[in-house]
């Protein structure tokens, strides 16, 4: 068992200090063993540390070397979860996720773009009292050693620097060899797309050994999961999201699917005004061009639609005095092949055959009284 001790983060003129928060223990200098990747330390936060090295004066320790493992949070029942703070999901979906996240079974999300597949993961964890999510873009990754991280030269030698995942996990194993309670969160973000090398790997990390053994420029490493460490896959559903490998059947056996769908436009639009502060019908316009533009996509006339995010951009133009007819064009159809027109206070595409002249026969009304 190793030293595991409370530290407290505090801001100073000459940046972050921490400080042992059993007055008992403190002394001198405390140093991290290594910067935290993905991770922000705010005022006040309270960590569990790993003491990995430290100069004792009776019972105090001098110029200490510690671990981040932890950062204090709540934990809460997740069977009191009934909804997820400024996020839409339907009561079935999110009791199915919660279920089978705290059975220790690994859940594929699956979805149209703009469903809240990769958001829903951090809405979870904070809505837990679990540690911050951790999310990997699997589809960047080559090879088993790239996920867990990476041969760096050093004094003439190379050595293996583990990436942000593999720290992660590290965190995670000490956490549960040390009784603490926290639970730690991964998403593999678009796992669909992930290259077939790789793909290989992960069957190991999620059957019944949850271990994967790769090789490194100090010789074999074997990384074996805890149990506090738990999976959420996603994949955008539609052909043009398949990428160039797929998820494989014995990858697909590992994970539980769960659908996503669209949230509701009413609650779409209610968070586009609260959000960005637009009026009601601003919002209603927005949403509603953009929604006849998702469509167009999933019936094939379009290769890309915007998400709640390109609302949200179009609608910062709008609350700083952009024009919602302006604001609706340069914030949607810009992503489209070809040029636009202003003519007679109508927007037309200079050639039919462009997909913005596609993009703008697919909204081919009046949305919420604005014609394009």
């Amino acid at each position: 068992m190793s030293e595991i001790l409370l530290v407290r983060a505090h801001y100073n003129s000459k940046g972050l200090e921490w400080r042992f928060v059993d007055e008992k223990i403190n002394g001198g200098a405390i140093k991290l063993e290594s910067e935290p990747i993905g991770i922000k330390i705010g005022e006040g936060d309270e960590w569990h540390v790993e003491l990995v090295a430290a100069e004792r004066e009776k019972r105090k320790l001098r110029n200490a070397v510690v671990r981040l493992v932890a950062r204090v949070r709540e934990r809460k029942d997740w069977e009191k979860i009934t909804a997820l703070p400024d996020f839409w999901t339907d009561s079935l979906t999110l009791r199915c996720l919660l279920s089978w996240l705290n059975s220790g079974v690994e859940v594929m999300l699956i979805g149209p773009k703009g469903t809240g597949k990769t958001t829903i993961p951090y809405k979870l964890a904070e809505a837990l009292g679990w540690q911050e999510t951790l999310k990997v873009d699997v589809y960047t990754i080559q090879k088993t050693t790239e996920l867990f991280g990476s041969n760096a030269a050093s004094q003439g030698t190379s050595r293996f620097v583990g990436s942000s995942l593999y720290e992660y996990i590290r965190r995670a194993i000490i956490a549960e060899r040390e009784g603490l309670l926290d639970q730690f969160l991964v998403i593999l973000d678009e796992i669909n797309r992930v290259h077939a090398r790789v793909n290989e790997s992960l069957h190991g990390l999620f059957d019944d050994t949850r271990q994967v053994t790769f090789i490194t420029a100090e010789g074999s490493v074997t990384v074996k999961l805890p149990k506090n460490l738990h999976f959420i896959g996603t994949m955008n559903q539609g052909a043009q999201y398949l990428g160039a490998h797929g998820v494989d059947l014995a990858l697909k056996d590992r994970f539980a699917p769960l659908k996503l769908v669209e949230m509701p436009i009413d609650f779409e639009v209610a968070k586009l005004v609260r959000e960005v502060g637009v009026l009601e019908t601003q919002a209603l316009a927005i949403v509603r061009v953009a929604r006849k533009l998702r469509d167009a996509e999933r019936a094939g006339q379009l290769t890309f639609s915007p998400s709640y995010r390109g609302c949200r951009n179009a609608g910062h133009l709008v609350r700083h005095g952009v024009s919602l007819k302006e604001a609706i064009v340069l914030g949607f159809m810009s992503w489209y092949e070809g040029e636009l027109a202003f003519d007679h206070g109508e927007f037309k595409a200079k050639n039919a055959q462009d997909e913005v002249a596609k993009a703008m026969a697919a909204l081919n009304a009046k949305v919420a009284d604005i014609k394009l």
